[in-house]
């Protein structure tokens, strides 16, 4: 049975919970952006990171913010103060998780991460390629919420990201500068998040594995998506448009592969 969470912060816009436990290592989760958002989700809890001897902080936002608001200096703080009784920091987030792990890294003294499609920031004037959340760019607190200056030497990991999706392959450059020690993964028409195919694979939890190993190896990560390829009408259907312009030939093989991989109609149904 899962102990109830220890609230590390509790505000109106960010929330942090703690499950204590492990051998002094401690896994940081991050919420991620949810179409139709209305308040805070549950925390979350892996039996997984537990097995493999994690403490664990689930980081929440009422919104879809990136973690950007009134709150999040005070949330600084909060999250500053547990990390330093671990011995070990590690990291797990995905698109606007990815970012706040990224926010958060130089406060945590965070030591790994894996980082899935993540953004450098949502300020238009830094990043003018990134048009697809016009609300939450509109709202995004440019200087709180810049990442230059909060970069990190000392954290280590990969940046998993789907090289044709051209907003995500810029916001890992504007990333790489300023977190060095983290390798880019490239995982080909994986979508956003780049890992969507090994996760609907049935092999999520090679990404968590990979969050917590003291050395991040992206080796088995890499070889998931290639064999969830195959069987994966999303990936060819994405493979089918990029191809359509220069390929044609490639696109109508792959548009057919897609078309035999979907289901067809129950005609019960």
């Amino acid at each position: 049975m899962i102990a109830d969470p220890l609230p590390v912060f509790s505000g109106e816009c960010l929330r942090a919970y703690y499950y204590p436990g492990g051998t002094g290592k401690l896994m940081v989760t991050f919420d991620f952006r949810q179409q139709g958002r209305t308040g805070f989700r549950p925390p979350n809890y892996s039996n997984s990171f537990a097995r493999m001897g994690h403490a664990q902080l689930s980081i929440r936002s009422a919104r879809n913010d990136w973690f950007i608001n009134s709150e999040t200096e005070a949330l600084e703080s909060a999250v500053a103060r547990l990390a330093a009784d671990h011995a070990r920091v590690q990291m797990l987030g995905y698109s606007m998780g990815g970012y706040g792990a990224l926010r958060l890294a130089a406060v945590l003294r965070a030591d790994s991460a894996v980082l899935v499609s993540p953004q450098a920031t949502l300020d238009r004037a830094w990043a003018p390629f990134e048009t697809r959340y016009p609300a939450e760019s509109a709202l995004f607190d440019p200087v709180l919420g810049d990442l230059r200056g909060r970069g990190s030497e000392r954290l280590r990991g990969v940046v998993l990201v789907d090289p044709f999706i051209a907003e995500d392959m810029a916001h890992a450059a504007l990333i790489a500068p300023l977190f060095p020690g983290l390798a880019r993964v490239r995982l080909g028409f994986g979508g956003h998040p780049a890992a969507s195919l090994v996760i609907d694979s049935g092999k999520g939890w090679l990404v968590q594995h990979a969050a917590a190993a003291r050395r991040v190896d992206a080796g088995p990560l890499r070889a998931a998506h290639r064999a969830a390829r195959r069987q994966s009408a999303r990936y060819w259907l994405r493979l089918a448009k990029q191809a359509q312009a220069r390929h044609p030939d490639l696109a109508a093989t792959a548009q057919a592969r897609a078309e035999m991989l979907v289901p067809a109609p129950d005609p019960a149904g």
